[in-house]
């Protein structure tokens, strides 16, 4: 259960004037090039020694003709600019959405009433054409970033979906923990076996291990979690031949390692591999369901944590004050970075949040959108974040 939220030339063609027109005069349709005068002169200027003159010929700039060859070949390479999607992405500012309201809890604790708003701020994400690229130049609440920065090559729009609601799903579970924890609760991790995510060089997993690789028994008994895994290599000594049930790439091995002494604890078996729940999942004492409606992406994880919070207290966190926010969450309730942050702020602005927390290694970003009456509250953990609200004057 866990979620997760915008990126030229042609100068030199359209800038000077058509080679294939240099020379060229211009001839407007009621007038012809001047000739020479077989005139005599008029007397007083064959007095003055002017004799015979030629007219001098009159000639338009030829500026007017380069524009229109220019306008002509900008025409016809319209429908290919149109059409032709650039490797970038634009960001900007996205829905902001109220988070208290998302939250179900049943057969739980009582759950109070939100006196104001928390809000998570999004971003919108559009793959830009030609016009697209320099519209968003011209807009200074959008910023563009290059397509491998956010879908690399080789992965698909849908799996890049499929990749972000994925992530939202892992911002809910760390949530409710980080909330959980926070407010002195238990809650334990289950998962789908312990993921191999290295393999220690030299240990007895070299060579038998391989990172990816997902243990789901130890010594015949299964293991749903990487503290399983730990806890049954420690029930063994040192120099015990222990079998391991693994997945890989879709198939089931048996491996047979010899334990070693752990190097920096004396007496203590290891197998020589770092250990994760694979496929975690959060088991609470009651249902605590948040709706994401399809909303992809980790960063409305720290708002999250803070909505459940503020739900399970009894005391007024907000005073009336309409708050948003963005920021990973992890399961001990560290803030983390995000992307997009201008376009985030520039939202809360539009929509009238008042107060906006970032994860504090963004917040100099964070600043410099040209903002009114918006105040930025940079935040490194989830007690942060519930101190800011503590320490928000009640909104008039």
């Amino acid at each position: 259960m866990v979620t997760r939220p915008r990126e030229t030339g042609g100068g030199d063609m359209l800038g000077g004037p058509n080679p294939a027109l240099a020379g060229l005069p211009f001839m407007p349709d009621d007038e012809t090039p001047a000739q020479l005068s077989d005139q005599p002169a008029p007397a007083e200027e064959a007095a003055a020694g002017g004799g015979a003159r030629r007219e001098q010929r009159r000639r338009r700039p030829r500026w007017p003709l380069a524009v229109a060859a220019g306008a002509f070949l900008l025409a016809g390479l319209a429908p290919f600019l149109w059409s032709a999607t650039l490797p970038y992405y634009a960001l900007w500012p996205g829905p902001v959405e109220e988070v208290g309201n998302r939250v179900t809890v049943e057969g739980g604790p009582p759950v109070y009433e939100l006196n104001g708003g928390i809000y998570m701020l999004t971003v919108s994400l559009q793959e830009v054409n030609a016009f697209g690229l320099a519209r968003s130049w011209l807009d200074s609440e959008v910023d563009t970033a290059a397509r491998r920065s956010i879908r690399p090559e080789g992965v698909t729009p849908e799996q890049h979906r499929r990749n972000n609601l994925m992530k939202m799903d892992g911002s809910k579970d760390a949530a409710v923990a980080a909330a959980f924890g926070y407010l002195g609760w238990e809650y334990e991790v289950t998962g789908e076996g312990v993921l191999v995510a290295s393999v220690a060089p030299g240990s007895p997993a070299d060579g038998r291990l391989e990172a990816g690789d997902v243990i789901v028994e130890v010594g015949g008994d299964g293991v749903a979690a990487a503290e399983d895994g730990v806890e049954a290599i420690r029930a063994k000594q040192v120099g015990d031949a222990v079998r391991l049930t693994v997945q890989r790439w879709g198939k089931v091995v048996e491996v047979e390692v010899i334990l070693a002494e752990h190097p920096e604890l004396p007496g203590r078996p290891m197998v020589g591999f770092e250990p994760r729940t694979y496929q975690p999942s959060l088991v609470v004492p009651f249902d605590i369901e948040i709706a994401t409606q399809g909303m992809g992406g980790p960063s409305a994880g720290v708002m999250y944590a803070l909505a459940l919070v503020d739900l399970f207290t009894e005391e007024d966190l907000l005073g009336g004050n309409a708050v948003g926010g963005t920021g990973t969450i992890s399961a001990d309730g560290g803030v983390g970075p995000i992307g997009g942050v201008r376009q985030k702020v520039a939202a809360a602005q539009a929509a009238g949040v008042r107060h906006v927390l970032v994860p504090d290694v963004n917040y100099e970003e964070a600043v410099t959108v040209r903002r009114e009456g918006v105040e930025i509250h940079p935040v490194s953990t989830l007690g942060e974040a519930v101190g800011v609200l503590e320490g928000l004057p009640p909104a008039s």
